[in-house]
């Protein structure tokens, strides 16, 4: 499962790349889809660890992809106006979590460990 996140990761990465270079207006991952589908094409078939990460993300796609977009798309003049509160925000909560995670993580880590010996 691991090589099929990682190759997902790495299309990814060369659309946004090449959206970049090329100052494109289609989105990155947009064009490393495309990208992936010529390689699939060229290999003539996909394996095991891509395909079992690619129908989980599809299970829940309109679940996570979908209504967010669409909430961005309906609120861009509020979410003009807000710019830099809704980025302080979530530069803030986002090391907030990661830091009460790893905490977390530490915690039960060391638990573990503890009742293992």
């Amino acid at each position: 499962m691991l090589k099929g996140i990682i190759t997902l990761l790495i299309f990814q990465f060369l659309g946004g790349c090449i959206a970049t270079l090329f100052s494109l207006l289609v989105p990155g991952p947009v064009i490393g889809m495309v990208l992936l589908l010529i390689f699939l094409m060229i290999r003539g078939s996909s394996f095991k660890s891509l395909d079992d990460v690619v129908s989980l993300h599809l299970r829940y796609l309109p679940l996570l992809f979908i209504p967010a977009a669409m909430g961005v798309i309906t609120q861009v003049d509020i979410i003009s106006k807000e710019f830099w509160a809704i980025l302080i925000s979530l530069v803030f909560g986002t090391i907030i979590s990661l830091a009460l995670s790893s905490k977390l993580m530490d915690y039960l880590i060391t638990k573990k460990e503890n009742k293992q010996k």
